[in-house]
């Protein structure tokens, strides 16, 4: 009898993006809630064992050499060349292509949409969709259906191929994160690296590490993520907005980048030490991060 494959790691925050974090025992201090109590709790943690859900992105309905195709080939490319990026971001003012632009620009959309909540959103999204055909839909199987096809579109589609709506989604994700109209909007922002060394307290990351206001065109839009304990990578649509952030106060750019990074997290928060877990517990989840993920017109008309 075949063995059923082994469940694989599907990092949503990929290990690349958390080893600046890393002490000299080779982990960084992560925090979550623990159950049953959800009181919030801190371990050291490698990179390999933190930000992944298993076959999160595992392609169903497929052959066993492709189910995986989507990690592989995908975010692999993805988190290979942002890495190349973020090692020159870090090192200051740097010259970069156009390329390297659309490489780190890509990766932070993925960092958005990647994560289990909004691959479980696009799922139920494009599920409810194929559950409920529209009336063209349903028209153009009706000219065509054959006598001993099922009576409706619904039918055929849970007859022929179960796993439709769960292979739909996944690579429609891979749609969004290469979307023209959104990596040229990233790629055409101000960017600046912050370097916030000169304070003690350190930039912490989450699990939703994307600060994205929501309107980027407004005279504050921008978009920010820390890229090491002592580097805030930011965006912004206008010059002005970015000097004026120069002017702050270091540890105040450091005690906002932090309050947004714990307020977005939703499972974990990350850390070089344990030292922000005062902060933690009084703000992880508290904020609302912005879904890139909206569900079709024709579904939303079908709810009035």
């Amino acid at each position: 009898m075949t063995k059923p494959p082994k469940p694989q790691k599907h990092h949503y925050i990929p290990q690349f993006y958390l080893r600046p974090w890393l002490g000299e025992d080779h982990k960084l201090e992560e925090f979550g809630r623990v159950p049953p109590s959800g009181q919030i709790r801190s371990r050291r943690r490698g990179p390999e064992s933190t930000g992944f859900e298993y076959n999160l992105y595992t392609m169903p309905g497929v052959t066993d050499d492709t189910k995986q195709n989507i990690e592989r080939e995908f975010y692999g490319v993805v988190d290979r060349t942002a890495a190349a990026v973020r090692d020159k971001l870090l090192t200051g003012p740097v010259a970069l292509s156009p390329q390297e632009r659309y490489d780190w620009s890509r990766f932070l959309v993925s960092l958005c949409i990647r994560n289990p909540d909004e691959m479980a959103r696009m799922k139920a999204i494009v599920e409810k969709f194929t559950a409920s055909p529209d009336r063209k839909m349903r028209e153009m199987y009706a000219s065509i259906r054959q006598d001993w096809q099922p009576d409706d579109v619904e039918g055929l589609l849970a007859a022929t191929f179960p796993e439709a709506p769960e292979l739909s989604a996944v690579m429609a994700s891979t749609s969004m994160i290469t979307n023209h109209v959104a990596l040229t909007g990233i790629m055409h922002l101000q960017w600046r690296v912050f370097d916030t060394s000169r304070v003690r307290r350190k930039l912490v990351t989450c699990d939703r590490p994307v600060v994205m206001t929501g309107g980027i065109a407004r005279e504050n839009g921008h978009i920010a993520i820390p890229i090491s304990p002592d580097k805030l990578f930011v965006a912004t649509m206008y010059p002005a907005f970015a000097e004026w952030l120069g002017r702050w106060p270091t540890g105040r750019l450091v005690r906002e980048s932090n309050a947004a990074q714990i307020g977005q997290a939703r499972k974990y928060v990350y850390a070089v030490d344990d030292s922000p877990i005062a902060e933690v517990r009084r703000g992880m989840s508290r904020r609302e991060y912005m879904s890139l993920i909206n569900e079709p017109r024709s579904i939303l008309a079908r709810k009035a």
